[in-house]
């Protein structure tokens, strides 16, 4: 996945199209930012980051209160590599901090945009999820926690999701802790997925 985020800039190396002051987005493709809450006339931070609603299994099924932090902004002359955007730490630091002034991954000069739009995850079948838990970058934590598809079906029934996200990728423990999710109005969405909700039918709860 670091190579594919990468080839970004190759892409924009080759077409020779981006000056230092153009504003670069990185998101995965599971990650819609809202920017209807950018003045881009306005942006003076080096960096933006967009917090996005969660969402599992279906269109409509909100994890709530957990905010992911997934679509980002720089300008060109920041930018040192979509990874690097990527892999910066979600959260303002103060500037006078030793371990900022020194390091690529924090940064005080940050704007967090409060609605900032969708993150989708999951949203396939039983057998689609499973067969993508047991090949993605944590797939030994996800076979050790004894899940399997029967689980699986039995989660998506309930509507509840696989783990919990803020527990310590090696906490085992985090896979028993099934929090519910919450079903929404399709005027929560995005302006496409209402305007198009009968494209989607087979994808909203």
């Amino acid at each position: 996945e670091h190579y594919q985020r990468n080839m970004a800039e190759e892409s924009l190396k080759i077409l020779s199209e981006a000056e230092p002051e153009d504003i670069i987005l990185i998101n995965d493709i599971d990650e819609i930012p809202n920017l209807d809450e950018i003045n881009f006339n306005r942006i003076n931070k080096k960096l933006i980051f967009f917090k996005q609603k969660m969402f599992y299994y279906k269109l409509n099924l909100e994890y709530p209160n957990f905010d992911w932090i997934g679509s980002r902004i720089c300008k060109v002359k920041h930018l040192k590599s979509p990874q690097w955007l990527r892999n910066i730490k979600p959260k303002k630091y103060s500037f006078w901090r030793p371990d900022v002034l020194l390091s690529s991954k924090k940064y005080s000069n940050v704007e967090f945009i409060k609605s900032g739009g969708w993150h989708f995850t999951n949203v396939k079948t039983v057998e689609q999820i499973d067969h993508k838990m047991r090949n993605f970058l944590h797939h030994l934590e996800y076979e050790k926690s004894g899940i399997n598809i029967n689980d699986l079906k039995n989660l998506i029934d309930q509507k509840k999701i696989m783990y919990n996200h803020k527990a310590d990728k090696t906490d085992q423990n985090k896979w028993k802790n099934a929090k519910s999710l919450n079903k929404i109005s399709l005027i929560d969405l995005p302006n496409y997925v209402r305007m198009n909700s009968s494209k989607f039918k087979d994808w909203l709860d």
